[in-house]
């Protein structure tokens, strides 16, 4: 019995849950790889939601049309925003396959490099159960932390909010992803690695927790449980860790209302499922919304910047744009607007 579980849970590992790349090497083996993931991505959204649909939505009629209508409906998938959003899946999937495994790694070198330079603490938890688990959780409290500063900044800061502001321009939302500036993106990863190192590195050293590779594995497990989860954030599946949790989890439903251009909910929800609302409460953006809200809400960067003013209206806008407005922010307030405006035309189209 414990053999064919075992066989399982292999098969289920290596063939239904999203990895990075194994045939990165080759043009043809990245294209296999992003539409794998994709595909495997896809395929525990609909599974999810489908548990979600006939279980506890009260919405439309019980049959698998319905549950499909419901999950995948054509109002999201025709809309122009999301066309946006499918030419820009390679790139967004290259820069952030490997950001679990290495958020262990980077803890793990800082401990190892505080032993080597400071001496071992006298105390030691060893290698076991409690030491791994104490290294993963570490590793996470620190990113967390380190990408709530990273994401506080991209919305309080002018200069890296014009290039986060293509992350809040899309107006539907859904799983597949939600598009992300490469510098935006980079700026978070860095974020991530050194919050995750010296934070979550530091903890380990002063707990006598030792780096070890089981940690990084176990870290792959639970990467891949939070990447499932985090698929909800960007759709409209509501998904609750209940009333009590969700004020001490960052649950999936609560995401949403960060993307909405509405003004009472800009700047607001700055965390990532699975991660604290304690920073939130901190610096005063946590918003809680009220039941059936989401359905009144408007999606945007602003209420200004919809259709056909929506600056990220096509690739080369959402990628080139970000820049020109970026340095404009650096120029004096006296600038010349019309001068900047031609200027983002001219590269942009």
């Amino acid at each position: 019995m414990v053999d064919r579980l075992s066989a399982l849970w292999q098969w289920v590992w290596e063939y239904l849950v999203p990895h990075g790349a194994s045939r990165q090497q080759s043009i043809p083996g990245f294209v296999l790889d992003s539409a794998e993931y994709v595909l495997k991505s896809y395929f525990w959204f609909i599974l999810v939601s489908l548990f979600i649909y006939f279980f506890f939505l009260r919405k439309g009629p019980r049959t698998l049309g319905g549950a499909f209508n419901h999950i995948l409906p054509k109002k999201i998938y025709t809309h122009p925003s999301f066309k946006v959003d499918l030419s820009i899946v390679p790139l967004a999937w290259f820069l952030s396959f490997t950001v679990y495994a290495s958020l262990t790694l980077g803890a793990g070198a800082m401990q190892l490099w505080l032993s080597s330079t400071f001496g071992p603490t006298s105390y030691s938890l060893g290698t076991g159960a409690l030491a791994i688990t104490l290294q993963v959780v570490f590793a996470l409290l620190g990113a967390d932390f380190a990408r709530f500063l990273w994401h506080y900044q991209a919305h309080k800061v002018a200069f890296f909010w014009e290039f986060h502001k293509g992350h809040h321009s899309p107006e539907v939302l859904h799983p597949v992803l939600i598009r992300t500036h490469p510098v935006d993106m980079i700026i978070r990863l860095a974020y991530m690695q050194v919050g995750g190192g010296l934070i979550g590195g530091s903890l380990m050293y002063v707990t006598g927790v030792q780096a070890t590779a089981a940690a990084a594995s176990a870290m792959a497990v639970v990467g891949a449980l939070l990447h499932i989860l985090q698929m909800f954030e960007h759709s409209h599946i509501p998904i609750s860790f209940g009333k009590t949790l969700d004020r001490i989890f960052y649950p999936p439903h609560f995401h949403p209302f960060h993307h909405s251009a509405l003004i009472q909910h800009r700047d607001k929800n700055l965390g990532i499922t699975g991660g604290l609302t304690l920073w939130d409460k901190v610096f005063g953006t946590l918003y809680i919304p009220s039941p059936g809200e989401m359905d009144e809400i408007e999606f945007g960067a602003t209420l200004e910047e919809r259709g056909a003013h929506n600056p990220h209206r096509s690739f080369m806008r959402f990628l080139v744009s970000p820049f020109v407005e970026a340095f404009r922010t650096l120029r004096p307030r006296q600038k010349d607007a019309a001068l900047g405006t031609a200027t983002l035309e001219q590269l942009a189209d």
